[in-house]
């Protein structure tokens, strides 16, 4: 998963669930490695259903600490 959102950002993970993303979060805080979070919400006919539950998001991460947050992660290289 290579998708580029611009010259500076990669996607790390898509479609992550919010206890995911939690334990994502952790693991970068740590390693001191920025990163930003893009979120996609229920809406339409099902916005009634709890958004916390159904939302997901996609967690990008600076080029330059890619490799890093990969590792920090026990992603594959």
């Amino acid at each position: 998963m290579t998708e580029t959102t611009s010259t500076n950002e990669r996607v790390l993970r898509t479609d992550v669930t919010l206890e995911e993303c939690r334990k994502i979060e952790k693991v970068l805080r740590e390693n001191n490695i920025s990163y930003f979070e893009k979120w996609k919400f229920h809406t339409g006919f099902f916005k009634f259903l709890d958004s916390s539950k159904n939302s997901k998001c996609d967690i990008y991460i600076h080029m330059d600490s890619y490799e890093i947050a990969k590792k920090a992660l026990g992603m594959d290289a």
